[in-house]
Formats: structure tokens, sequence, C-alpha cells
């Protein structure tokens, strides 16, 4: 998604701890804005007035986060909502 950029690539919009990622580590991803591949939130951002945080966005938590911590074990996605809740709280 060309037109979707970020300043931070290592926490992304959603909350993944891309500063863990193998992906990120290796260079084979640019990080949240800067990657490869389309992104359903990053879409949903540029929606939304291209939030930095989802937590900045009224409808947080909506339903992409409905289910975010109950099945995806890697490492990025641990904690996901409690790491979103964590950056609320200091962005204030």
């Amino acid at each position: 998604m060309k037109e979707f950029k970020r300043k931070n690539q290592l926490l992304s919009l959603c909350g993944l701890n891309c500063g863990l990622c193998p992906m990120f580590l290796g260079k084979y991803c640019g990080g949240c804005g800067n990657g490869n591949s389309s992104c359903k939130i990053a879409k949903c951002s540029l929606e939304h007035g291209n939030i930095e945080y989802c937590f900045e966005c009224k409808n947080y938590p909506c339903a992409h986060y409905q289910y975010v911590d109950e099945y995806d074990s890697f490492i990025t996605h641990k904690h996901q909502k409690k790491r979103l809740k964590k950056s609320a709280t200091h962005w204030d």
C-alpha cells in the first residue's frame, strides 16, 4: 500500500512488536507502512484519517481485535492488545 506511511517501524499501528519479528530483523519486511504485503488494518487506518495507532480511532477496539489474542502465537502477536493499551496510556 504505497499511500500508507508511518514513522515508528518497531511498533505497528495495530500493536505488533515488529522489533521482535525475524522478518523485520532479517530485513525481509520494512515494517508497518514499508512492508511488501497489503494489510487490512493499514487500509482501515487510511479510511479513518491515517491514524498512527489503532487506539487513536474512535472505533477502537473494533472487529479487527475481537479474537486477536486467542489464535496467533507468533511472538510479534503476543500481548498485542496489552501493548496498545500501554502505548495509549503513554500517549496522553
